[in-house]
């Protein structure tokens, strides 16, 4: 690196008095050797006893402030100085031992011992802050045009931009570079300085045009051998007028090769910033010149010092002024006067870097300044024009796309980040901006820990980072911007769909997002209800868009900002149980798709289903809202695994996780090839335990013809081998609850059946079945009051339960023995006695005591 000079030894001792100190105390040592003082002690233990005190009292003060710890740190800091020091000062003193003869005496013995201890330690510590010194630069720091040339390689996360002004164009403005290097380099200025002004906004490759010009300059310096770059001069972090002038002065004398600089020359140049800066104001020039002792001849003086210089040197010398009007007006004002006065020199050049818009701004503020006075200063001015939007646009749109391919981001996701790029990119002003947004959002969205949807995430954290107000009133205000799952906060104002919260919410938007108009597209891609407000121009808002369920179930899946189960966690970028699970379902999915045998995922199924009941219903939701990003080779022997699980499951629970297997299955098969699912179903010819499970899947896919048509088949094909064998439903082999109503639904839908349900029910009908017979008819709720049951008048009806006599010759001869039965008695009991109430218990019935 350039600058690692400053940290070496050499530097540090330049930039400090220690050689100086050292030599100063070896002097001191030599006269106070002269007197030998150590004659005066009446015995040598005294003189061992003050030395022993003066070590432990040095030992002391090290230890009160913490002093040695300085050795700890790698860089060159006050203990390598002092070390220097002891060295310097000791080495001195032993040369003078040595030409006074007093070799063989103990100051020899005792200076030499400290020199060797002193000269080890600074050997050590160069060593030590030499291995720090050679540490590679951060791996993760890339270039502008590394990027979007597609030459990122790192495994550092995250990945910073540079911000560092860069010597080459991705805009390629050679033009504009071209004709600055023209005027710096055939402009003469024999008699005056010559000023250049660089006008461009804020952000518009100012600086990276000056840069190729440095960078052209010195690559055709045989051509340009009389030019030389004045450097190390930053005007915008120079503090004070006299820092100015200093700098300038200093910057200068370096470019010519002149390193000096006396303390009479520091004082007139101080003198002289003060004299410059209260020129217009003639009594305070009076009163500086008499309380400064300076007249105008010293300030001619400086000139004609500085002129004599330059014009001796036989070269031209040019000045970067960067970022000019982002200093305060007094700094402005007091380099315009330089350049008008003292600097007003023959072969200087000055280049000054500024939007002239923010310029006027400064001048038009300044009493002491007028435009017409700049304008007279300025020499010459040179426009950056603005780039085309679409140009610009397009390159934005380029290092977005390759910084996501380098965090690793598939041509998939990257395809679903477009919409959200091209919002951001039309707010993203300049290149600049383009980098802290690159590295302040895309950190974030792109981050492979980042589990919510990058789409939303780049947006809201584009917010945060252009409008942190914005993004607090989003966070604190939830309510008004949750469409999705709201069941989730209780105080919503949306929870019923009338005027007066419509009105509510509109009244909301009004008086807080009309002042951010410019992010409108932005919101409404974040927020449904948002995007219908803007869509009717603020006069209306939809509080019925999650009531398409297409889009919902969507919006749920892609793990939506919109969504009550995962707002928060787009502002404190932590995890809840629903993220947490959709991470599970999404390791389960790799691993199933890397799964070489079906008993390797059988095994992981088992573990799924091995949750607890809630997390289960969670995970299964999101298995189904994940189907596509199963191999299809996969999915039908899944969509098996959850036929076959689908029974251990009680139907009664709310939601029911039978049904949810079911629902997740029907996507499986949805998203299979047809001819798979027929060899699967053909496997299941004589399971009729899972006929129930049939009748819901075809429900499931109506929507879906051709599967529909597969399902049909083979779910008549195994009704009509039940009705002509007379096969038990409620046998123990295949029973379970209303597992015989996909007979029963099967038969009410077609007229072949003449004989209808009551004809099977009569051949299977027994003492062992009457009870589950009773039990499919009947309805069960879950509520406040415990777990009600009544029989169902429709269910009731289409069993044709009211044409069968026997079942109540079957209940007399076999009473009910458990609670169950009994509870399946009492309530036919009611029904036939025209009691159509529920009757609540604490505990619900169990399907497999009956």
């Amino acid at each position: 690196m350039d600058n690692k000079k400053k940290y070496t030894l050499g530097s540090k001792l330049k930039s400090t008095n220690t050689v100086l100190i050292a030599l100063i105390n070896a002097i001191l040592l030599i006269v106070i050797d002269s007197y030998n003082p150590t004659s005066y002690l009446p015995q040598q233990r005294w003189m061992i006893a003050m030395a022993v005190i003066g070590v432990v009292i040095i030992l002391w003060i090290m230890y009160v402030t913490n002093f040695w710890k300085l050795v700890k740190l790698r860089n060159i800091n006050a203990i390598d100085l002092i070390l220097t020091s002891i060295v310097i000062t000791s080495l001195s003193y032993r040369i003078y031992l040595f030409y006074t003869h007093q070799l063989h005496t103990w100051k020899f013995d005792v200076i030499r011992d400290v020199f060797g201890i002193a000269l080890t330690f600074l050997i050590f510590r160069e060593i030590y802050v030499h291995v720090y010194d050679k540490t590679e630069e951060n791996t993760n720091t890339i270039d502008l045009r590394e990027l979007y040339e597609g030459k990122v390689d790192t495994d550092t996360y995250p990945i910073i931009v540079n911000d560092k002004a860069v010597n080459y164009d991705l805009l390629d403005r050679r033009i504009i570079v071209s004709i600055l290097y023209d005027a710096i380099v055939n402009t003469a200025c024999s008699s005056n300085a010559y000023v250049i002004g660089l006008d461009g906004k804020w952000g518009t490759g100012k600086t990276t045009i000056i840069n190729l010009v440095k960078q052209r300059l010195s690559k055709e310096i045989e051509q340009n051998d009389d030019i030389r770059i004045v450097k190390n001069f930053d005007f915008w972090t120079t503090g004070s007028q006299t820092a100015i002038l200093n700098s300038m002065y200093d910057a200068l004398l370096k470019a010519i090769g002149v390193d000096y600089n006396s303390v009479k020359t520091r004082k007139l140049l101080k003198r002289t910033a003060n004299f410059m800066t209260n020129v217009p104001k003639i009594g305070k020039a009076v009163s500086q010149i008499i309380n400064e002792n300076i007249t105008q001849e010293d300030v001619d003086q400086l000139k004609d010092n500085l002129e004599e210089l330059i014009l001796s040197s036989n070269k031209r010398y040019v000045f970067f002024v960067d970022d000019l009007d982002r200093a305060n007006s007094s700094q402005v004002l007091f380099l315009l006067k330089m350049l008008g006065t003292v600097f007003n020199l023959p072969n200087l050049i000055f280049v000054l870097l500024y939007d002239k818009q923010r310029m006027k701004k400064i001048i038009n503020n300044e009493e002491e300044l007028n435009i017409a006075f700049v304008e007279k200063i300025i020499n010459q001015e040179i426009r950056v024009p603005e780039v085309s939007e679409k140009t610009i646009q397009d390159l934005y749109k380029k290092g977005l796309n390759n910084l996501a391919t380098a965090y690793g981001l598939s041509n998939f996701e990257i395809k679903k980040l477009a919409p959200a790029i091209d919002r951001v990119v039309k707010q993203i002003r300049n290149i600049r901006d383009l980098k802290r947004v690159m590295n302040s959002v895309c950190n974030i969205a792109f981050s492979e820990d980042n589990t919510l949807n990058r789409e939303d995430s780049l947006l809201i954290e584009f917010i945060h980072f252009e409008e942190p107000e914005l993004y607090e009133l989003i966070s604190n205000n939830r309510e008004y911007f949750i469409s999705q799952d709201r069941t989730l906060f209780s105080q919503s104002v949306m929870q019923n769909w009338d005027e007066v919260a419509i009105d509510k919410v509109r009244d909301f938007y009004k008086s807080n997002l009309d002042g951010y108009d410019e992010y409108s597209s932005i919101l409404g891609n974040l927020f449904p209800y948002v995007k219908s407000y803007y869509a009717s121009e603020g006069t209306d808002v939809d509080l019925t868009i999650n009531q398409n369920e297409l889009k919902n179930e969507k919006r749920q899946e892609q793990l939506r900002i919109c969504s009550g189960n995962y707002f928060d966690l787009y502002f404190s970028l932590t995890q809840n149980d629903y993220s947490k699970i959709n991470n599970k379902i999404q390791e389960i999915i790799k691993v199933i798709n890397t799964s070489k045998t079906r008993k390797e995922i059988a095994g992981i199924y088992d573990k799924l289903t091995g949750w607890d009941n809630e997390n289960l219903r969670l995970g299964i939701i999101d298995l189904g809202e994940n189907v596509s990003k199963i191999d299809q080779d996969k999915r039908i022997y899944l969509s098996k695994l959850m036929l076959n699980s689908a029974k251990k499951f009680v139907s009664t629970e709310i939601p029911s996780l039978q049904l949810l297997l079911l629902s997740t299955c029907s996507i499986l098969l949805k998203n299979s090839k047809l001819e798979d699912v027929s060899k699967m179903f053909s496997q299941f010819e004589n399971r009729y335990d899972l006929l129930g499970y049939l009748s819901i899947l075809n429900s499931y896919v109506e929507d879906d013809n051709k599967l529909q048509k597969v399902i049909v088949q083979f779910w008549g094909q195994m009704c009509e081998r039940i009705w002509l064998k007379h096969i038990n439903l409620y046998s123990k082999k295949n029973y379970g609850a209303y597992n015989a109503w996909g007979l029963y639904n099967y038969i009410k839908r077609n007229k072949n059946y003449s004989q209808g349900v009551s004809g099977y029910l009569s051949s299977i009908l027994s003492e062992k079945n009457v009870y589950k017979i009773l039990f499919d008819s009947m309805i069960e709720s879950v509520g406040a009051l415990g777990y009600g049951y009544r029989i169902g008048g429709v269910y009731y009806n289409t069993m044709d339960l009211k044409y069968m006599p026997d079942i109540q010759v079957l209940l007399s001869r076999n009473m009910p023995t458990n609670e169950s039965q009994k509870r399946v008695y009492a309530a036919y009991k009611r029904h036939i006695q025209n009691d159509y109430d529920e009757k609540y218990y604490n505990d619900p019935i169990n399907p497999h005591d009956l």
